[in-house]
């Protein structure tokens, strides 16, 4: 529409222009409109260069459209745009899913001999591709060879990081879960971001000046299990760990309190398959079940049920503890997920509007608990680190009333 405006006001649109509005498209998922904008510009002469054609890859990639983003790569050649790190990164992970897993190790080949340094999320899209087409000794194989890689570039400029042993004392103020060859596991608590959780680990003493990388986020509300990567982006640490959470390979349990008739008796399983759509909306993000979205599976499995009696003893409202296990990483996955089949977090402000009032009055925010992750450190070793429930949704669950298999 805006561009729409843009033309009856004559305004004449540039590279600039056009290329804002091909990663709207691209955040959007709308590979059609992006690709329509990019026939737009080559007939009216408008340069095209990486970014353009990154941003398109990338909305094909969104769109499952892997066909569409390799004719696009063909067409950055015959136009003589070479292809920075950015557009590979865009052509594997478009390239990730079905048949054409192929393609994305070609492509992460072709990565690694331009661009040396480690690049551990495109080397998660590639295992994603070979675990879905269930190769998984050429997963392997491609994983333990690049790890020697890149621990060899490390000796350039000093010891690899697995040989380095730092200690921490626990002046960082947080509770430290565990502590392995390449990663830190914190626990996080309600209130606080990973950014803030980052720089509170940083001024750790026993840090002794080395990098910490952030690899993955919890919410500022959400408790739990935080994992911190010792090493800077190039790092072979911090890549390792990327990789992991980029393939699917980590595994993730989250604890939650939902709201709605219960979703079955004890032990009870499901999942949730729906693709998901951010839309950024004021600056805030809100995440809808969209045929344009995402791929996104959520297993949950029935813990404990719960309701709320009023004065005389009647009961007024339900609620089940669910385990939850995100299988593909979107954000607010879990939320959106349970939210879309009737069953939002209690006091969840995004997704729970209708009873966020009456809800945040015993449960003072969303009660989303990360509970398990389970990962290897950067020596091929498992650990599984493990965060019990926050004292606050404790106090929150002993303000229900329990029943059913398994209540005690």
């Amino acid at each position: 529409s805006l561009l729409g405006d843009m033309a009856i006001g004559r305004v004449k649109m540039d590279n600039s222009i056009c290329n804002a509005a091909v990663s709207a498209c691209e955040k959007g998922g709308e590979w059609a409109k992006a690709l329509g904008l990019l026939i737009y510009m080559a007939a009216n002469y408008v340069a095209m260069d990486k970014t353009t054609f990154s941003a398109a890859v990338s909305a094909c990639g969104k769109g499952g459209e892997w066909v569409r983003a390799l004719h696009l790569l063909g067409d950055m050649a015959a136009r003589h745009v070479e292809m920075d790190s950015t557009s590979y990164s865009a052509a594997v992970s478009a390239c990730q899913h079905g048949a054409s897993w192929q393609h994305s190790i070609a492509l992460f080949e072709d990565l690694c001999c331009k661009f040396p340094e480690p690049a551990g999320i495109d080397l998660g899209s590639v295992l994603n591709a070979c675990r879905e087409a269930s190769s998984w000794a050429l997963a392997v194989a491609l994983m333990e060879r690049e790890v020697a890689r890149w621990l060899a570039l490390e000796a350039f400029s000093g010891p690899a990081l697995h040989e380095q042993d730092p200690h921490f004392a626990g002046d960082s103020g947080l509770q430290i879960l565990a502590q392995r060859r390449g990663f830190i596991a914190v626990f996080k608590p309600p209130g606080i971001s990973t950014d803030k959780i980052v720089v509170q680990l940083h001024s750790a003493r026993s840090l002794d000046g080395q990098k910490l990388e952030c690899v993955s986020r919890l919410d500022s509300w959400t408790s739990g299990v935080l994992v911190v990567a010792l090493g800077s982006s190039k790092s072979a640490s911090a890549n390792y760990v990327l990789a992991q959470f980029a393939g699917r390979l980590v595994a993730k349990t989250y604890h939650c309190l939902c709201s709605g008739i219960g979703l079955g008796s004890f032990g009870s399983k499901a999942l949730i398959s729906a693709p998901l759509l951010a839309v950024v909306d004021n600056t805030k993000s809100r995440v809808y079940v969209s045929e344009l979205g995402q791929e996104a599976r959520t297993l949950i499995q029935v813990r404990a049920s719960y309701c709320m009696d009023d004065v005389s003893g009647m009961q007024t409202e339900s609620f089940s503890l669910v385990e939850a296990k995100p299988i593909t990483g979107r954000t607010h996955q879990i939320r959106a997920h349970l939210a879309s089949v009737g069953r939002p977090l209690v006091s969840d402000p995004a997704y729970a509007t209708q009873a966020f009032a009456v809800d945040i009055r015993w449960c003072d925010r969303a009660f989303l608990h990360c509970s398990r992750i389970t990962l290897q450190d950067i020596g091929g070793e498992l650990c599984c680190v493990e965060a019990p429930l926050a004292p606050d949704l404790l106090s929150a669950l002993r303000s229900l009333n329990r029943f059913g298999a398994g209540a005690r």
